[in-house]
Parts: C-alpha cells; structure tokens; sequence
C-alpha cells in the first residue's frame, strides 16, 4: 500500500501511482527490530526486487533522499520478470535499462513497459586524481570474481542472452555515461543502442515530467545503435581524395611504381643483389625530392659510415668520398635534418628487441622527428619474441598486421626488406615471387606495394638490375604490375 504522501509525491514526478503498484511499490517503516515493513502512513518509499513473482530484495527511498539496499537480497535487476517476454525474444521490442527505478517506472508510465533499472546506481565517473575513466570496449580486463558491482549481469545471464535488442538508458551525466558504457562492453555492444535525452532533461522521468508520455515514446523510438569498430555505412566515412602519388626518383620506374602515404611496401631479393643499397637510396629520394623525414632500422650494416655514405652520396648525386668540402657539409646536414636511425644500444642483452620494440621507437621517429618513411632492413634480423604454440607464419602474420596498422594510423610508408628462402637460391630474380620471401605468405597477401630486386645475369660483373614489381594494389595509380631496369655505376655505387 502506497501513503497519501508518496501517492501525491509519485504524482508530482508525473509516475501513474496504479503502475507503480502494479510493479510492487509500496510505503513502509522501520519495525521495532530495525527492519523495514509495510505501513500504509510509512515515510520509506519501497522498491521491491522480484523474482519469478516473489520479493527476492528491496531497496529504500528514506527522507532527504536517502537510499539504501536490504541485505542479503538478491542482486538483479529491478523489474527483471519482464526479460521473459517473448516479444523481447524475437526483437519486435527492446528492452530499456535505466539507472533508476523512477525511470524504469517513468517509462512504464508512458506505456513502455519492456525495462528494467540496474540496482545501485551509476560507478564513479573519475579516479582519484579527479581525471575521467576510460571505459575499453572490451572485456579483457574484467575478471568474474571481481566484477561484483555488475554481478546482476552475470546472474541472469540467460536470461538477458535472449533479449535480441537493449536500449540504454541511464543518466546523461558523467556517472550514468560511464555506467552505460559499463553495460554495453557487458552485454554485446551489437545488439545495444543510446537514447538522446530532450534538452535540459538528463533521465527519463525529468523528460516525463517536463514533456510528457509521447515524448519518452519518441525518444526510445528514436534510439540509435552504438558504433561498432569495423562495421559503417556509406554516409560515416567523410569525403576523401584519391591517394596522392610520388616520384621514386627513377623516370623508368614511376610507371610500376609510386609510393604513397599509408602504404605497407615489401622488397624482397637474393643477398648481393642490391636490395638495401636501392631501398636506402629509394628512401634517399623520398626524403630529397619530396622533403620526407625518414627512419632507418638496419640491422645488418653499420649506419656509419655505410648507411648515412649511400644516403650522402645519393643526396649529392655522386660518390660522398670524392665530395668538396662544401658539398660534404651539405650532404651531412641532409641525413642530420631527414634522417632518424632506430638501433639497439650496444652490448645490450637485456632488451627484447622485437617488433614492439620496434614500433615503440618508429612512433618516437614519427611523432618527435616528423617521419613520413620508415625502412626496416631487414626484417629477419628482428627478434621474433613468439607467444606461447604460435607459429612462425602466424608470428609473421602478427607482426605485419602491426606494420600494416601503424602505416595507416600515422599515415606513413612502412617498407621491408625480406631476403628469401632457402629454397628459392635456384631460381633467377626475376622468378621470385612475394611468396618466396622467408617465413610466410602474409609477405604476399599482405603487402601494398611489392618488389623484388635483383642483378642481371652476374651479380659480381653485370651492373643491370631488375625492380620487378609484383604488387600493387590501387592499380593504375599507384602503380601496375611490370619490371623496370637501373644501371648499377660500381664507381658511384649509384642506381641510375
């Protein structure tokens, strides 16, 4: 039984009192044993928690809004019978979560009645140095038995399996926005969608009271799904450019290639062939002709004096060891002002020096020096630190899904040089393939750009080589599949 006072109260937040019976609320007062009991002139609003159509818990409303849990009752969701309608199983409805129970019975008011309200309320919005939480999308950091604010999820979960579509509901303030995305990593983000509350109203019983039943219908009407990582429609990705293409340096070679921005670029080649000498000057090139900040991480040549030598000489246009002064000078702040080399501190035994090492130091190169490149040479000589049963294809896989990720979140060409298999010595360069690479065929599936370099004929005689391009994938712009041939000067140690 509801008191007159509570009646006229419930009224005045625009509830139906006959609904709020109806769900079980009732008035009640303290007993001389402390416990909480119906009394039709009772001061505490009660809320009871029902279970299969028997009270399993209460929660109480007291004087200057003062709220309290029974003890021992049993954690769920106010309202929960409602989860076994069938119309919520098929998705013809969706069921409301709100954070209060005076929402839950503002929506039932206005003839809503699939919702429920979680039973305590929102979490705290800030840590302790008063900086906003975080919420992941995921669940990885959520442990069972710890997640005891949220063990009304876990036990009904069966129930709460069965409901095809959930409208979140709780306050637009920060704790209610941080309990909805609580929620939403909980209960599958696919199947849930947000409300926008009117203008000045942050729940639904403000919206009841200030702008009546068909507006809280409209509004649930309304709710849109949340955003899932992956998964758009056309109109969600804003307007954008075709890529914009550069110059290799190479007229020859434009043709077959032109590099781009966000792009994952894969050299292979036979050892002696002049891979890493084409790929530093190919990077030499980004950096003079286009003003590229580049990072190098050679694993197998020294950086001084072969690495920043090649990338001198191909500043100058000729050999840095017969260089005047001047141009000498020139060609040193060249590599100083573009140039960022990543590579293991000396006699360091103690550091993994695997691929998340490596992109640690390339978001350095990128963020603090301004990279637009980065050239990894090679690829084999990264430590491959693989997780527990996995494979080295799959490790590969991994690592190159990282590669691939950070060319695109920071908008950069990553290029790899890969030497090739053991098995591939009796082939001629121009009939290795992106799958002869060492290790794995994600090399192939997964690279933007491929290229395999190689002499013609005699390496240690003939000066022709081959760029033999085996991929591109935003074909004709950025390129098309085809081969271009350099001459090698042995004097200069320039391509040309």
């Amino acid at each position: 039984m509801l008191s007159e006072l509570h009646q006229k109260w419930l009224e005045k937040r625009g509830i139906n009192v006959n609904i709020a019976i109806h769900m079980g609320t009732y008035s009640g007062k303290r007993g001389q044993d402390g416990q909480v009991v119906s009394h039709p002139e009772g001061e505490i609003l009660c809320f009871p928690f029902i279970k299969d159509g028997e009270i399993v818990g209460h929660k109480y409303r007291g004087p200057h809004k003062t709220f309290w849990q029974e003890a021992n009752g049993r954690k769920q969701f106010y309202n929960i019978d409602v989860l076994q309608d069938p119309q919520l199983h098929d998705g013809s409805v969706a069921l409301v979560i709100t954070e209060g129970e005076l929402d839950a019975l503002a929506v039932a008011t206005a003839g809503y009645p699939y919702v429920v309200s979680v039973p305590d309320g929102a979490p705290p919005p800030r840590d302790h140095a008063g900086r906003l939480i975080t919420v992941p999308q995921t669940t990885w950091d959520i442990t069972p038995d710890n997640d005891t604010k949220y063990t009304y999820i876990t036990t009904d979960w069966d129930s709460l399996a069965k409901i095809r579509r959930i409208i979140i509901a709780t306050d637009s303030d920060e704790a209610g926005k941080r309990l909805a995305d609580e929620l939403v990593r909980r209960l599958d983000r696919v199947r849930c969608s947000f409300v926008n509350f009117t203008d000045g109203c942050k729940d639904f019983n403000e919206v009841l009271v200030n702008h009546g039943k068909d507006t809280v219908r409209e509004i649930i009407k309304a709710a849109k799904p949340y955003p899932v990582d992956g998964v758009y429609k056309l109109s969600d990705f804003p307007p954008e450019e075709p890529i914009q293409t550069y110059t290799t340096g190479w007229g020859s070679l434009d043709q077959y290639i032109r590099p781009y921005l966000g792009a994952f670029m894969v050299v292979g080649g036979f050892p002696g062939h002049g891979k890493s000498t084409w790929t530093l000057q190919f990077a030499a090139n980004m950096a003079r002709l286009h003003g590229w900040g580049v990072a190098v991480a050679s694993f197998e040549m020294k950086v001084v004096p072969y690495v920043t030598d090649t990338l001198m000489s191909t500043f100058l246009q000729g050999p840095i060891k017969f260089a005047a002064s001047v141009n000498r000078k020139r060609a040193v702040d060249f590599v100083e002002s573009k140039f960022t080399f990543v590579a293991p501190e000396k006699g360091d035994s103690e550091t993994d020096h695997d691929i998340d090492w490596l992109i640690d130091r390339m978001q350095v190169a990128v963020i603090r020096n301004g990279c637009k490149m980065i050239l990894i040479d090679p690829f084999n000589e990264i430590e491959q630190n693989k997780k527990r049963d996995e494979t080295t294809t799959e490790y590969i896989g991994r690592a190159i899904r990282k590669l691939k990720g950070f060319a695109m979140q920071y908008n950069v060409l990553v290029c790899v040089v890969v030497h090739p298999t053991k098995g591939s010595n009796g082939l001629d360069s121009s009939e290795l393939s992106l799958y002869s690479l060492a290790d794995s065929s994600h090399w192939a599936n997964k690279a933007d750009i491929g290229a395999i370099v190689g002499r013609v004929g005699d390496p240690k005689v003939d000066v022709m080589t081959g760029i033999y391009i085996k991929k591109i994938r935003y074909q004709p712009d950025a390129g098309t599949i085809g081969e271009a041939f350099l001459t090698f000067d042995k004097s200069t140690r320039l391509f040309s």
